[in-house]
């Protein structure tokens, strides 16, 4: 199945692919929706996590809600994954997010 991604996305699908090249992890799924988060707008961040892991949009969007209200993740396990993200390139995103 082929699956399109938008041009804005482009960038921050690869940089997911990079660090995650077997898939999000469970452990790491929370963690890198909370990381991104300040990052993108919710829907941004829903539909990119909904291509990469394969879960629907909507069941993404309410995860995006949820690591920001009830479920938040450890600070430790948010570094962890930022740490992946880094060695794919995380800073050179970030400035072309701004």
């Amino acid at each position: 199945m082929q699956i399109t991604i938008a041009p804005y996305l482009l960038s921050t699908y690869k940089l997911i692919q990079c660090a995650f090249p077997n898939g999000i992890e469970t452990q790491d799924y929370l963690p890198l929706l909370a990381l991104l988060y300040d990052e993108m707008s919710d829907r941004n961040l829903a539909e990119i996590v909904s291509h990469c892991t394969g879960r629907h949009y909507n069941l993404v969007l309410n995860d995006v809600y949820r690591v920001v209200t009830t479920d938040v993740p450890k600070a430790e396990a948010i570094d962890k994954v930022k740490q992946r993200l880094l060695v794919c390139g995380y800073e050179k995103w970030l400035k072309e997010t701004e």
